[in-house]
Formats: structure tokens, C-alpha cells, sequence
């Protein structure tokens, strides 16, 4: 018997052992592989679509390279939290709570907008946050159950750990504490270094630093690899030759405006003048109309009624009227890049994608078209019907020249569609407050009708367009709210044409709608909207374009450009005399008639993105100086 004990207390013992052995080894392990398990947390959040699917498996699009400095960056960022708070449970809670906060962030950017999260958008935070309303935040399934697992890591992390003893002298600080954050903080410059230089490419051909198909890029490098190579985006270099005085001396050759006299918007006969009208100068109204757009080019589309016919019968040949589509920048949101372009010509091919301008770089007095006509004696006036910090615009509009601004709070008589102040309501005050004016004016406006997000019921809100070839709600609300704005546009050419002052009226969406309000069409077409590229991507930055006048104008039909070209375009048509840089512009738009930050389009009416500027290079070279040149002298 006593044999028999001895045997069972060393085997007892033996256990003892093995399990402290064990238990010591795991309270190692468990934290040293929390970071791997913080990396698979973040990439399967984000990539769950809105029907709970899993789109794509990260450790097949990231090759293993590409895993490798991802994970570098997770092991860093746990180091640096474990090497100042010296408990590993708590580092590793920070970094599961920041993996999958960052991850579920991305999960509803992807959703709304279609293109990863960027360094650039934590300046839009406020604004994103303002226009939050009308979307669904309800997770799938499938996320929550990735929110599971989180917690579920968070939970082991409770029982295995292991800290930093408690350290009285100095050096030891520095040598267990300090050092150890400061490489780790190297780690994490390096790595975005690394993924930063030009011939990365070249390095790791795997590496995606296409931004135009940021969805691409995320899925095939990994996201947190993705937003720290968007961290280089942030700065504007001096493009290559630029000096103030060089600028200048482009402008200097720009001064003389006879381009116009051959511009494709002018009449067959240079030798006449077909811009002024009697009064010489014109008021201007432009609408940018929120999200406005015509999606039925995209593909086969059938609804029961027509979404947009009044904009559809001006588009085919209207009298004084100048029509197309121009290419935007944007699309699904960062509505303030098109107005950016539209008012000051420069453009944002040449600035880091994801940025906005408004909020990061017009910091001071900046040329626009608002203050080119305020310098001829223009009432100019900028208004919103939402809130004024929205994308910076009520600090942006004075630095751009213009001398009146409303916003919501400031207006009377608005109604709600949806959440979003209705274009009717927004005309009104419009037509009582702004157009009534005698002295010339120029009035720039932005709609909110039809922001997104679409999917949804709504009280105030009853579509009446449905798709007959498929079956979507989110589209069916869009093209609903496309043909409200449709009549009120309308109502509003109707009212101008009973006006007796010369008025130039100018409508365009900001950009096309999310990717899930077209997925029908190009699913139709048996593609997928998310793994569209290089021209095919490029239609869904296409946006309709009107110019009418109530007085004699060219009429065009067939016009395609960018919205940097614009505001000279209209500037001329009202009789008013355009800028150096408008001139230049418009000597560039006949060799480049579309520039925008996803591509450009030669005479030859081909894609060509923006690497490749061999055949132009002379003249987007000088481009790029003047730009620079407007925004920071």
C-alpha cells in the first residue's frame, strides 16, 4: 500500500510539474500569438459583405510576404503597448480591441463608400459622423461571430500572461521599457517606409499600391498594410521643375484669351461673339445635385418608369443647351473633391488619393472661380442645406472668395425626405432668398436629397421606380430619389425660363451612387462590381453634365470632360472674362479633355491612367506646376 501511495504522489507530482511547465509555457504563447489571431480578427471582419458572405480569404489574396509585414506591424504595435504598460493581458486587450474596431470600421466604409479605410479619412471623421444617419449599422451574423472569437482571445488572455517586473533604477527603464518601444516603433516606420518607395513593385510584385482599385488593394496586401501605405498620401511634393516663377511664366502665357475663339463649346464661326449675352454679364446658378447620376450607363438596366426623363430630354439636343458627362473623382462619397475641382480648376489626379482638400490643404486665400468673379463685380454666395463644418466648408467657402454663405441653420422652410433636406424645399428658399438678386451673381449650391445610404424604409418616403430586370431595394430607393430630382429640376429651368435676367444654369451629380446600389446591373452582366478595373472601373466615375441658359448659347450634346474644366467653361458662356489659368485650361482640355484622379482620356477618347502621360507630358507637367502653384504658392 505504501508503494502503491508513493507511485500516485510522484505521478501526482509529475503532473504538478508538467502542468506548470506547460502553464509557463502558454502564458508565453497565448500573448505571442494574440497578435497572429489580431491580424485573421481584423482581416475576416472586414471582409463580410452586407449578406454575410465571406468575399474573399485573406490568406489566399495576401501572399506571404505581404502576411509577413502585416504581421510585423500587429507584433509592433502589441510591443509597443506591452513595453509601456508592461502587463501582456493588457497589451494584447488594446491590440484585440483595436484589430477588430479598425476591422469593423472598414467593414462599414467598404459597404457605404467601396474603397478601404485611408490615413486622409480620420480628417473626416466629424463629417462622417454628421451624414451617419441613413445607414444600416445592423452586423451579420458572420461578424458577430468573428466578434465572438475576439472576446473569446481576449478571455485566454485572462489566464495565460505574463508582465514586467517592477523595475526601481533608471536603465533598467530604459533597457526593458524604453528601447524595446523605441524598436518597435522603428518596426512600424520601417515596414510603412518600406511599402512606401517607388520600386516596391519591383521588390515585391505582389505589393498592390493601386489606389484607384483600393477594394482590390486591401484584400490582395492586407488592410493594415494597405492604410499604412496610405500614409504617404498625406504630403504633397513640389512636382518636378516647379518654382513660384515658373508658374508665373505659364500663367503670363496664358493671359490672352483667343483659345476661346476655337473651343469646341464656342459656335462653328470664330470670328463672332457667342459667349456674351445683351446684359455682358450673366447670373450664374450652379446645383451640384448630392450623388446624382445616370447608372443606366453602366448596363442593362429596366424600370417600371423612367427615373430621369426631363434630364434625359435635355441631354439629346435642347436649345441653349450644352450637355454630356464629365468624370469625377470621387465616388460614393468625399463629396467636397468635386466641388474643389469645379471651383478652382486644379485637380485632384495630382493629389494624394483619399485626401480632401477642403479640410487639409486650403488653409489660405486660394484662387477659385468664386473669387475670379467677385473680382467683376459678383454677389458670389455658397450654400448648403446641412451642417456648415461639414467638410470644412464654412471656413473653405471665404478663403475661396465667396463673400455669402447659408447652411441649414441659416435657411427657413426646409422639409425632410428621408432625413436629408428635399431639392423642393431647397429650391424655394433659393428661389425667395439667393435668385432674387438684381446685382450679378453667382451662386454655387449643393444638394442633400439624395444621399446615401439607400437601404431601408422610410415614413416620409415612398419609391415609386422599381428595376423590372432584378430585385434591390437600396436601387429601387436611388432611382426613386433620382426622379424627384428629375422634376424639381425641372420646376427649376421652368422657373428661369420666366426670368428676365441672363442666367446660365449649370446641374451635375458629385459622383455615382455605392457599389451595392449598382451591383444588379453588373451582376446582370454576370461581373462583379468589386473586381472591376482600369476602364471598366473608370464608367462608374461617369456623371451627367447640363449647362442651359435662358439666353443664346451654344448647343452641344455629346461633350465629355472633368469637373476641373468646368467652371471655366460656364465662366466664359456668362460673358465674363477668364483667368491665365482657365485659359491654360481650356488649351489643355483640347488635348486632354478628361483629368481626374482615377485616369485621364486623350483626343482619342482612350483610358489611360496616370502613370502613363508619355504623350501629354509636356502639357500635365505644366499642369501639375500651376496646381501646385494655386493650392500652395
Amino acid at each position: 500500500m505504501e508503494e502503491l501511495a508513493n507511485t500516485t504522489e510522484k505521478k501526482e507530482k509529475r503532473l504538478k510539474i508538467t502542468w506548470k511547465m506547460v502553464r509557463k509555457v502558454a502564458n508565453y504563447f497565448v500573448p505571442l500569438i494574440t497578435p497572429f489571431l489580431c491580424f485573421i480578427i481584423t482581416e475576416f471582419t472586414w471582409r463580410v459583405d452586407s449578406k454575410g458572405v465571406l468575399n474573399s480569404n485573406p490568406f489566399v489574396t495576401i501572399s506571404t510576404k505581404l502576411i509577413i509585414l502585416n504581421l510585423l506591424l500587429f507584433y509592433a504595435f502589441w510591443g509597443i503597448c506591452f513595453s509601456i504598460i508592461g502587463r501582456s493581458s493588457v497589451a494584447s486587450y488594446i491590440t484585440i480591441a483595436f484589430s477588430f474596431i479598425i476591422g469593423l470600421a472598414n467593414y462599414y466604409i467598404m459597404i457605404f463608400r467601396g474603397n478601404p479605410i485611408t490615413a486622409s479619412d480620420f480628417k473626416a471623421l466629424r463629417t462622417a459622423f454628421a451624414v451617419s444617419g441613413t445607414y444600416s449599422y445592423m452586423p451579420t451574423s458572420k461578424v458577430i461571430i468573428i466578434f465572438v472569437c475576439a472576446l473569446a482571445v481576449a478571455v485566454v488572455n485572462i489566464f495565460f500572461k505574463f508582465k514586467l517586473k517592477k523595475m526601481q533604477k533608471i536603465y533598467s527603464k530604459i533597457l526593458i521599457r524604453v528601447i524595446p518601444a523605441i524598436l518597435c516603433i522603428c518596426v512600424m516606420f520601417g515596414v510603412t517606409s518600406f511599402i512606401s518607395r517607388q520600386d516596391i513593385r519591383k521588390i515585391i510584385p505582389d505589393f498592390n499600391a493601386t489606389l484607384f482599385t483600393g477594394n482590390v488593394m486591401a484584400k490582395e496586401d492586407g488592410l493594415i498594410l494597405c492604410f499604412a501605405s496610405t500614409i504617404q498620401y498625406t504630403n504633397v511634393d513640389k512636382p518636378d521643375g516647379y518654382s513660384p516663377e515658373k508658374a508665373k511664366k505659364i500663367l503670363d502665357d496664358n493671359k490672352d484669351d483667343s483659345v476661346w475663339k476655337t473651343s469646341s463649346i464656342s459656335k462653328t464661326s470664330p470670328d463672332k461673339n457667342t459667349f456674351n449675352t445683351k446684359a455682358k454679364k450673366a447670373n450664374i446658378v450652379v446645383i451640384m445635385n448630392e450623388c446624382f447620376s445616370d447608372i443606366g450607363i453602366l448596363g442593362d438596366l429596366k424600370t417600371n418608369i423612367d427615373y430621369m426623363p426631363f434630364t434625359k430630354k435635355m441631354m439629346k439636343g435642347y436649345k441653349d443647351t450644352i450637355s454630356g458627362y464629365y468624370y469625377s473623382s470621387v465616388i460614393a462619397g468625399s463629396t467636397a473633391n468635386t466641388e474643389f475641382e469645379y471651383l478652382t480648376g486644379d485637380t485632384m489626379a495630382f493629389l494624394p488619393p483619399g485626401s480632401i482638400p477642403y479640410q487639409q490643404f486650403i488653409d489660405q486665400d486660394t484662387e477659385s472661380m468664386a473669387s475670379d468673379l467677385r473680382s467683376q463685380g459678383y454677389a458670389t454666395i455658397g450654400t448648403h442645406p446641412y451642417v456648415g463644418y461639414g467638410w470644412n466648408r464654412r471656413k473653405t467657402y471665404p478663403r475661396l472668395g465667396f463673400g455669402y454663405m447659408r447652411f441649414a441653420i441659416d435657411m427657413t422652410g426646409l422639409k425632410k425626405l428621408r432625413i436629408y433636406t428635399d431639392d423642393e424645399s431647397y429650391y424655394k428658399y433659393l428661389k425667395n432668398h439667393i435668385f432674387y438678386r438684381r446685382q450679378p451673381f453667382f451662386s454655387f449650391n449643393v444638394t442633400m436629397q439624395n444621399h446615401g445610404g439607400y437601404a431601408g424604409t422610410f415614413d416620409n418616403f415612398n419609391p415609386n421606380v422599381h428595376m423590372t430586370n432584378a430585385n434591390n431595394q437600396p436601387t429601387d430607393n436611388y432611382l426613386s430619389l433620382i426622379k424627384k430630382s428629375d422634376e424639381q429640376f425641372e420646376k427649376l429651368i421652368a422657373y428661369f425660363k420666366t426670368r428676365k435676367e441672363p442666367t446660365i444654369v449649370v446641374m451635375f451629380g458629385d459622383h455615382q451612387p455605392n457599389d451595392y446600389v449598382v451591383e444588379p446591373i453588373y451582376t446582370n452582366k454576370g461581373r462583379l462590381v468589386t473586381e472591376l478595373k482600369g476602364a471598366d472601373r473608370f464608367e462608374r466615375y461617369k456623371v451627367p453634365v447640363i449647362m442651359w441658359a435662358n439666353y443664346d448659347i451654344p448647343e452641344d450634346n455629346k461633350l465629355i470632360t472633368s469637373a476641373n474644366y468646368m467652371g471655366g467653361m460656364v465662366t466664359k458662356l456668362a460673358g465674363c472674362k477668364t483667368s491665365a489659368y482657365q485659359n491654360f485650361l481650356e488649351k489643355l482640355r483640347a488635348k486632354v479633355p478628361v483629368i481626374c484622379s482615377q485616369g485621364y482620356m486623350g483626343t482619342d477618347g482612350k483610358y489611360r491612367d496616370l502613370e502613363t502621360i508619355d504623350d501629354y507630358a509636356k502639357e500635365i507637367g505644366d499642369y501639375r506646376i500651376l496646381d501646385y502653384y494655386n493650392l500652395f504658392k
